[in-house]
């Protein structure tokens, strides 16, 4: 489709395209290999559906079970981004910060335009507040035809000399209960546990604690836990990697697939990764939520509050200079773990 006035294309799409319940607007995206939905909010890939070589179809990614319950989406004191939890969204900036009110930054929690359209690729964007120290964000995603993959690229237009933590925030899916979930984030250089307790009366994991393997993580107890396998038995956890090469694997042997997450390493350093097994009892969680967040970043944590806590050797946040235009890639996908091959449109 070809670019034109975005306020008037995005009137014909939103009219054209399906919604996800209770959340606004959204558009389909469907190509030979896959389909999802993209929402105006955060410009949220959501309900991602990939045919593998098999011709089996699988959802890799997360999503909340109370997006679409009024109690829920008619309560506006719960940011946006809650309301419709799940999928993948960039963070500019990345957690909590002085100079932005919305957690994972005003992108995360605020309705995108749609710059072009067409069945298999969208782009939005989305313009800051004046006062903010960026100008705009640009979002590009597209099904890969041929491959159970989407492909998906981040601008980011400064407009002032800033160091910001930015990140990508895609939640995969855990693997069902008693069912097996394996991962592999690659050789890193660090690991670092979160400076204090994460969730209170929860988190088990031992506060700032140094580990050189996701296989022994230490306890806040004695021992360690071994969270190449979470859940592990934790319900709500959080870690940085350092050092990472920019691929991460999630294997699930029970359901036969390998989802990967790749990205440029020299653009995001460090993976934060965010456990949540039913851990946080807050509405509107109330011990619902399942998800494994495997979040690159440029950035320590969550929360810049955090920053004096850091390692010498990691950065709180990327340099953006004034005027620029700072482009990033990354791509998520599945692969069967069948040898077999099929052929045929996902369902």
């Amino acid at each position: 489709m070809a670019s034109v006035g975005p306020n008037a294309l995005a009137a014909q799409l939103r009219a054209d395209s399906p919604a996800l319940a209770g959340v606004g607007s959204a558009w389909r995206l469907s190509w030979d290999r896959g389909h999802a939905d993209v929402s105006a909010i955060g410009a949220a890939l959501h309900n991602l559906v990939l045919q593998l070589d098999d011709g089996a179809t699988v959802e890799p990614l997360a999503e909340a079970p109370w997006t679409g319950e009024p109690e829920v989406t008619e309560i506006t004191s719960f940011p946006a981004h809650l309301r419709q939890l799940g999928g993948e969204w960039p963070c500019v900036p990345f957690g909590t910060t002085a100079i932005d009110p919305h957690h994972h930054g005003f992108g995360t929690d605020n309705e995108w335009h749609v710059i072009e359209h067409s069945a298999g690729a969208i782009t939005l964007a989305i313009d800051y507040p004046e006062h903010h120290p960026i100008r705009r964000l640009e979002r590009r995603i597209e099904g890969i035809e041929g491959q159970a993959a989407v492909a998906l690229e981040l601008t980011v237009e400064a407009r002032a000399d800033c160091v910001l933590p930015v990140g990508l925030h895609p939640i995969f899916r855990l693997a069902g209960e008693g069912d097996r979930l394996q991962l592999d984030p690659g050789a890193f250089a660090r690991g670092h546990t979160f400076p204090k307790v994460f969730e209170p009366g929860v988190s088990q994991l031992k506060p700032a604690a140094e580990f050189a393997r996701l296989d022994a993580v230490p306890l806040a107890g004695e021992g360690t836990v071994d969270l190449s396998t979470p859940p592990s038995g934790l319900g709500e956890e959080i870690l940085l990697l350092s050092g990472v090469p920019g691929s991460v694997s999630l294997t699930y042997p029970d359901d036969g697939y390998r989802a990967e997450l790749s990205w440029n390493a020299s653009d995001f350093p460090s993976l934060v990764i965010w456990l949540s097994n039913r851990g946080r009892s807050a509405s509107p969680w109330s011990n619902r939520f399942r998800g494994i967040g495997i979040e690159p970043v440029h950035a320590y944590f969550d929360d810049t509050g955090l920053a004096p806590h850091r390692p010498h050797s990691l950065s709180s946040g990327r340099a953006f200079r004034a005027d620029e235009r700072w482009t990033t890639q990354y791509r998520i996908s599945a692969s069967s773990l069948n040898a077999s091959k099929h052929e045929g449109p996902a369902k």
